[in-house]
């Protein structure tokens, strides 16, 4: 379901996302308060949601089941229309057809 060569793009960009969220998380405990505030709503809201849209994309690629992938998590608007950017990028045109349903079922 990905396009040649793409599945190691994904994981590549899933593990800098998650290295990207512990440098900011260091650089937090040493800046000034103004700073920090910035950092932390960078972490938790631009990246956190990044590194879920990417995992959840990473999880359909690979043929997983949702519950494989997240386990009792509410619904994103967001993050899932992300998600599909991400799978329409990453795999083929089939794949990102069925993606919806695939949100859809129940966890």
């Amino acid at each position: 379901m990905f396009k040649p060569y793409h599945q190691r793009f994904l994981k590549i960009k899933i593990k800098s996302l998650a290295e990207e969220s512990r440098i900011i998380r260091r650089e937090e405990k040493r800046a000034e308060e103004a700073l920090i505030n910035a950092l932390h709503y960078h972490r938790v809201w631009d990246v956190r949601r990044e590194s879920r849209a990417s995992l959840l994309a990473y999880g359909y690629l690979r043929g997983q089941d949702i519950s494989q992938v997240e386990n009792k998590a509410q619904r994103d608007y967001l993050i899932d229309k992300r998600a599909m950017s991400i799978v329409k990028k990453f795999g083929t045109a089939p794949a990102a057809k069925g993606f919806e349903d695939w949100l859809q079922v129940k966890v």
